[in-house]
């Protein structure tokens, strides 16, 4: 799929978004440390100023001494301290210090203010945190700093917060872009694989680029969901062209049938016999379509509203004892074993799973027969539930065994045996339903189907 970076598309939205959430997250954190650094630096500021005006006070014996008073200011208002001085008389005119007049609108209050003065004896304006106060003899001092390192410390803060913040603005782009181009890569791989299936290729795969990411995971499961939708594609496919196929001679015998019941100059007899014959192949038929609605149903999640704890050995139990008797009349030995214990349990519709195990003994008698046995087992193993029905006759080749559970699926040998095809494929169908599988293996000789299910507690 192509990249397009218009103002509308999502990439465009997403570096958007990644860039004003960097803006924001940095200007908020730059402002407060701006804010905490400036109260910082004005708070040490005032500090010192008020360490210099206790000094200067306790060496002019609080300020009454006015000579000693001069002379300490004099000492120290000296050089290109950042340190300001200026001790005025009570008109104003400047006594000592380092400042050319009094500034304006200070306050003699003893509060910390910010003002502007000019420095003695350049005459450079520049800008005066302090403190002022009328001294004893009617006299104002003022003490402060100059306050142009602090301003300047301010200046390269914002300007190094600026660079910053487009720095970070350009690197969240930079980074949303690139984030932007993997995902939209793994979205690519996604439409693109949908839109070969549109067309018709059901084949296709996304392309598992991660196995260990969330797009890795999540390619995963839809390529499962894709085998699947595939898989059902490809049974309704092969039931549509195996209906046809198979329908067709019973249909035309059914016909064939009611043709001669039709004949008016067939004896009576023979016309009951064809009517029979007829009646035979309609159960068949309906057989068939009652065996496929049942794997509908089955596939479409039927009834798992009402699953409950099913003992299911009970359920093996009554099946066995349902199918004794026909396997007598057929002169093959019918068992079932059970382990000592308590009975495994599990969760599921005790008619479908009587269904499914009923299916893998019907098949094992319409194909199993000639070994004379079959046998009928439940067991419980790490938390599964096995049932296991088993005979000795011809088998299935392991080649032949992925057939023998699709819909239809009938081997060469048992063209000629009455059934549908849908036995197996429905015993796979239920299994499925309840959480489990179905496997066929070789019994050496014959063949051992294996229903494993969940089991509960």
């Amino acid at each position: 799929m192509a990249q397009r970076l218009g103002l509308g598309t999502l990439s465009a939205r997403v570096i958007g978004l990644s860039a004003l959430m960097t803006l924001a997250i940095i200007s908020a954190t730059f402002t407060l440390t701006y804010i905490a650094a400036t109260r910082i630096l004005e708070q040490e500021t005032a500090e010192v100023v008020a360490a210099e005006l206790r000094g200067i006070v306790d060496s002019s014996d609080g300020g009454r001494n006015l000579p000693a008073l001069v002379a300490t200011i004099r000492d120290r208002a000296v050089g290109e301290s950042e340190a300001i001085y200026l001790l005025t008389d009570r008109n104003g005119a400047k006594i000592v210090g380092n400042l050319s007049d009094w500034p304006e609108n200070v306050r003699t209050d003893g509060q910390w203010t910010s003002v502007y003065g000019v420095r003695a004896p350049n005459g450079q304006d520049i800008e005066i945190g302090a403190v002022a106060y009328v001294a004893p003899y009617g006299t104002r001092l003022l003490v402060g700093r100059d306050l142009r390192a602090e301003r300047n410390f301010q200046a390269a803060l914002i300007e190094s917060g600026a660079v910053a913040l487009i720095a970070a603005v350009v690197l969240a782009g930079v980074s949303g872009f690139v984030l932007n181009r993997l995902v939209m890569r793994r979205i690519g791989d996604i439409d693109s694989t949908a839109r070969a299936i549109v067309a018709g290729d059901l084949s296709t795969r996304i392309p598992v680029r991660s196995g260990g990411d969330e797009f890795g995971h999540l390619a995963v499961t839809l390529n499962e969901m894709l085998e699947r939708i595939e898989t059902l594609v490809t049974e309704l496919r092969t039931v549509t062209d195996s209906l046809a196929h198979d329908l067709r001679t019973p249909l035309t015998r059914l016909k064939t049938q009611i043709q001669r019941g039709n004949d008016a100059e067939l004896p009576d007899g023979a016309r009951r016999e064809a009517l029979g014959q007829a009646a035979d192949e309609a159960d068949r038929i309906l057989s068939s379509f009652s065996a496929m609605i049942d794997i509908a149903r089955a596939e479409a999640g039927a009834a798992r509203d009402q699953f409950t704890q099913v003992d299911l050995s009970a359920v093996v139990r009554d099946v066995f004892e349902l199918h004794q008797p026909l396997a007598e009349e057929m002169g093959v030995t019918l068992s079932f074993a059970e382990e000592d214990g308590a009975p495994p349990k599990v969760s599921g519709h005790a008619q479908f799973l009587a269904q499914l195990v009923s299916n893998l003994v019907d098949n094992a008698l319409k194909h199993g027969a000639s070994g004379g046995a079959i046998t009928m087992a439940v067991r419980r193993e790490q938390g599964i539930a096995e049932v296991e029905v088993a005979d000795r006759g011809p088998g299935i080749p392991q080649d032949q065994r992925a057939g023998a559970l699709r819909r239809f699926g009938r081997l060469d040998s048992a063209r000629t045996t009455p059934g549908s095809g849908l036995g197996l494929s429905l015993a796979a169908t239920l299994a499925r339903m309840h959480g489990g599988d179905l496997l066929l293996e070789d019994n050496q000789p014959g063949l051992r189907v294996k229903v494993r299910i969940p089991a509960v507690g």
